[in-house]
């Protein structure tokens, strides 16, 4: 059985961070001969208006309105990309459950991110974070303003960090960026070896761990540093400039376990650039 076209789902919500997230995946379709799927979810008030059936003010329902502005954003994807390769669904369910459904299909999710108000923070906790801890396929989450600078990405040796590293390469080659990657450690007290025979190893570590992505990719120019300092700080600092910052959804086990869920979710709310937050394939944590 033929199986259906993979696509790059984009979620919008009428603001004008979601209007730069589906330029981001429209170019991200391109660079892979994807489609375009557009998910633009909301709740119908009328449907759950207490006052239906009595006297009483009913609100007007949305939904018209919600279709007219989807069908624009289709219309602007087949410009750009053709007519079949465009689609839309206006979903009467919450954000993420909306995306959720459409997620197994999808090759990247990409959503836009509004987290200069207390609200808006609220908005991308409750969506990007339940996006990104259950969706099959990478999560981008569009911040600042995108830049041609290398793609960063941190690894911590988890099955997470693994499958960042994999997409940081297959992405600098599609795009022809240069790839940085990067470990961070914070030495302990009390150590068993000197710091700088630990940062050695840790060095010759990342290498090795490198090397099979080096012989698969050579065409791309690679960066690896071992850092001291914590990661979400590091890689924040980093994120200026580049043209995404790629990490795991938690990094459980691995060399040290050090790009946890507070790594992603702080670059999340924090980082200078657009954000991708990879799980392992087959993830069923």
């Amino acid at each position: 059985m033929k199986s259906e076209p993979k696509f790059v789902l984009v979620g919008v919500d009428g603001t004008p961070e979601s209007q730069v997230a589906l330029r981001w995946g429209i170019q991200a379709a391109a660079a892979r001969g994807t489609g375009v799927r557009i998910v633009r979810a909301y709740l119908d008030q009328v449907a759950q208006w207490p006052a239906i059936g009595a006297e009483g003010f009913v609100p007007a329902s949305q939904a018209d309105r919600y279709q007219a502005e989807l069908d624009a954003d289709v219309d602007i994807v087949r410009d750009r990309l053709g007519y079949e390769n465009g689609s839309g669904w206006l979903a009467n369910y919450p954000a993420a459950d909306a995306i959720l459904t459409e997620a197994p299909q999808a090759e990247l999710i990409v959503l836009g991110s509004r987290v200069s108000t207390k609200l808006g923070a609220a908005v991308l906790g409750s969506v990007a974070t339940a996006v990104t801890a259950k969706a099959p396929c990478p999560v981008v989450v569009v911040r600042g303003t995108p830049a041609d600078g290398p793609i960063l990405v941190g690894t911590d040796g988890s099955d997470d960090s693994d499958s960042a590293v994999r997409f940081g390469f297959e992405q600098a080659q599609r795009t022809g960026s240069d790839l940085q990657v990067v470990y961070c450690w914070q030495p302990l007290a009390r150590n068993e070896v000197s710091i700088d025979e630990a940062e050695k190893l840790l060095r010759d570590w990342l290498a090795e761990s490198l090397a099979p992505y080096r012989d698969k990719y050579p065409g791309v120019r690679v960066r690896a540093e071992v850092v001291t300092g914590r990661a979400s700080v590091v890689l924040t600092e980093r994120s200026s400039g580049c043209s995404m910052v790629v990490v795991g959804s938690r990094g459980r086990g691995g060399v040290r376990g050090l790009l946890l869920g507070s790594v992603s979710q702080n670059l999340l709310h924090h980082a200078a650039c657009p954000v991708v937050v990879v799980r392992p394939p087959n993830d069923e944590r």
